[in-house]
């Protein structure tokens, strides 16, 4: 056994334990290093992560509201032409300062000039620089109204007011490919200090700022402009994650060399829950960029991005679009509530309906789609219709509450050479075909639809030369005392101008004024002319019938009786007829204007009655002066003794609502005789009266006394 020795303890002992304790400070110092090293690192992740995806959100909610307002019927009409400046600063102008965007301007498409614009509350010079130098023509193919993005184009920009998001988009109506006007929409919002502050404070970083020369080491985030490029970047500094844990080590060496390895499994576990948390994080966010929040199936992206990727293979497939009836009812009847959880259930049988292959998604509202892929897709697609709309069928229980609800199904169809919107809107557009055919159906979209919509298109434009000149035809029906016969009122019906080398039925150019934003200014049209011809007539009620489209017009009842004054017509003898199916639009606003119209003498007229949603509820929330039994019951009264009970239900209960009643639609002798005897107080028809000029009106006038029976002369 060998003495230990100054030496021998120095070589065998000592060296060892100081290369030991040399080798465990520098594996901590290591270990601490990479504790620092790996701290920032997550840091840094972590703020890029954050930091992306609020300037996403800021760029996001600029791209929706650039689509949406540029895509505004509203928007096409006031911009066109002379732009609308006060329509500008009353939609988009007053808006300014919210936390969308700061800098709103339309814009000549060929000249790039600012023809409406505001800024920070000033008005733009139309040679404002919006574009850092660049010209509104450099960004032109993004503005293609073909491509994915519907021409809405969104970047990073240096301007006047500093570093920006951008996003611009032609002002146009998709559905419509004659309704560009060149017109660009712009929306923007400057980074300043304020915007920057916030965002500190709220990733607890210590600066935040742009640059547009090197960022070096620095941690960043690049930002590209319009086209495409690099345009500047946004640095900011760590709070310096790494030094914190290490700092708060230092002073414990003793005890990190004792606990090396808990302590680096405790770290290692912090740093694994952290990233673990981030990338939750960031799948949850992207998992809600793509879902429905309330039924958590695919939303519109995601239908896009699935439609895209089968047209770019060249795949055949077909989609169905679905709009529910009825379901407002249930909205305005058991509340939002109920709604959310009807259209849940569905959103489930939906699923329940379709093949795994099948994809099933909520563009909004009550509207979904189902893609189906193939070259089985469109047998798919009617399969999936049919068993759809046979399971609405049935009544939805809700916590005993029974909701019953309908379909609109439009389905279109492509190989795979049809673009993403174009199928979407053939879908829309034979949606809107099987609701004109009666709801609860669906329909396959075909290409005689496109010769409709553009037989549509040109009327439209017909009208609107036809209101310009003021060339409408307005006829009037007399309207008859049931008892006497004599001449109680007429109703004014518009007539399409006989001097127009094509005949259109009222429907018809109705519809087509209600689709094209012409409503306002034909109803207006036909009240002036109602009224200019009825002041020839003081002692005759004048019934003029109104949209429901018109009554959303805030400035409809001031309208009324401006037109009333200027033709000298006191409002206690007219009346304003509205169906019922129009009131389930906005019954709300419904009650506004009839109380407005009512307080100033004009009467309100339930038409239509029995076609709709009849129901004795609608009769007491709107307190209607008169009801209009429709003329498809009217008809029926001789043959059918359950048409005859509707009859004298509706004059039992107007008569405890004091209502008057008047039966329209009489075509003879017999049918006037009984709905004499039921009630009714005024009966309108061709047996008594045809539609006629108002020339016919006042010879009528003139040579008929006043009868104790109704009339059985029709007119010439």
């Amino acid at each position: 056994m060998h003495k230990i020795t100054g030496w021998r303890f120095a070589v065998y002992i000592a060296l060892p334990l100081v290369l030991a304790t040399f080798g465990a400070i520098n594996l901590t110092y290591d270990l601490m290093r990479r504790i620092e090293l790996g701290g920032n690192f997550v840091e840094q992740k972590r703020n890029e992560i954050l930091i992306q995806d609020i300037i996403k959100q800021q760029e996001a909610e600029l791209v929706r509201l650039v689509g949406e307002n540029a895509q505004w019927t509203d928007a096409v009409e006031n911009t066109s032409g002379v732009p609308n400046r006060r329509w500008f600063e009353q939609t988009w102008g007053h808006t300014l300062g919210a936390a969308s965007y700061d800098t709103v301007a339309v814009l000549d498409s060929v000249t790039g000039d600012v023809l409406m614009g505001r800024s920070n509350g000033k008005d733009l010079a139309p040679d404002f620089d919006l574009f850092g130098g660049k010209l509104l023509a450099d960004f032109e193919p993004l503005l293609d109204t073909n491509n994915p993005r519907r021409g809405v184009a969104s970047g990073f920009m240096q301007t006047e007011y500093g570093p920006s998001i951008v996003a611009l988009a032609p002002i146009y109506l998709p559905n419509q490919s004659n309704s560009k006007n060149g017109r660009v929409l712009y929306f923007s919002r400057t980074m300043n200090d304020s915007w920057l502050d916030t965002r500190v404070k709220q990733l607890f970083l210590e600066s935040l700022a742009f640059t547009d020369g090197k960022v070096g080491s620095k941690a960043h985030l690049q930002l590209k402009g319009l086209d495409g490029q690099n345009s500047f970047a946004l640095v900011w500094k760590n709070f310096g994650l790494g030094e914190l844990l290490t700092s708060s080590l230092s002073g414990k060496i003793g005890i990190v060399l004792s606990f090396l390895v808990v302590v680096l499994m405790g770290v290692g576990f912090v740093c694994w829950k952290l990233v673990q948390q981030l990338t939750d994080d960031q799948i949850n966010s992207q998992h809600k960029a793509f879902h429905d929040h309330l039924t958590g199936l695919p939303n519109r992206a995601a239908l896009s991005d699935a439609m895209q990727t089968l047209h770019d293979a060249g795949q055949p497939y077909s989609i169905a679009f679905a709009d529910l009836d009825g379901f407002k009812e249930v909205n305005d009847s058991f509340g939002h509530e109920y709604g959310d959880k009807l259209i849940f259930m569905i959103a489930n049988g939906i699923t329940q309906l379709t093949a795994e292959a099948a994809m099933c998604s909520r563009l909004g509202g009550d509207e979904f789609v189902v893609l189906f892929k193939g070259e089985d897709a469109a047998a798919q697609a009617r399969s999936f219709s049919d068993n759809f709309i046979a399971m609405l069928k049935h009544p939805f229980d809700m916590e005993g509450r029974l909701a019953s609800v309908g379909a609109s199904i439009g389905i279109a169809e492509t190989t795979g050479e049809l673009a993403v919107s174009e199928m979407l809107r053939r879908s829309d557009i034979a949606m809107y075909k099987a609701k004109a055919a009666g709801k609860n159906r669906y329909c396959v979209f075909e290409n005689a639809f496109d010769d409709e919509r553009n037989e549509n298109l040109s009327i439209a434009s017909e009208l609107k030369s036809i209101l310009s000149s003021r060339n409408l035809d307005v006829v009037f029906q007399p309207i008859v005392h049931a008892q006497t016969g004599e001449i109680n009122g007429v109703e004014a019906l518009a007539r399409w101008p006989s001097t127009s080398p094509r005949w259109v039925v009222p429907d018809k150019f109705i519809c087509i004024a209600e689709n094209s934003g012409l409503i306002d200014s034909l109803g207006e049209l036909i009240l002036e002319k109602a009224c200019f011809h009825a002041a020839k007539w003081p002692d005759l009620r004048l019934a003029v019938n109104i949209s429901a489209v018109q009554l959303n017009n805030p400035g409809f009842v001031q309208k009324a009786l401006g037109i009333l004054e200027r033709n000298g017509i006191a409002t206690n003898r007219v009346e304003f007829e509205i169906t019922e199916t129009s009131l389930i639009h906005d019954s709300e606003r419904a009650k506004v204007v009839f109380k407005a119209l009512q307080q100033r003498g004009i009467k309100v007229t339930l038409d239509d009655f029995g076609t709709g949603f009849s129901s004795i509820g609608y009769l007491r929330t709107f307190k209607f002066d008169r009801i209009k039994i429709d003329k498809s019951i009217v008809s029926k009264v001789l043959s059918s003794t359950a048409e005859l009970a509707v009859v004298q239900g509706t004059l039992l209960v107007a008569r405890g609502l004091s209502a008057e009643v008047t039966a329209e639609g009489v075509e003879s002798a017999e049918q006037g005789s009984v709905l004499r005897l039921a009630g009714c107080t005024e009966l309108q028809g061709f047996h008594y009266y045809k539609p006629m000029l108002a020339a016919q009106v006042s010879t009528i006038l003139q040579k008929v006394k006043v009868a104790k029976t109704p009339r059985t002369v029709v007119s010439a």
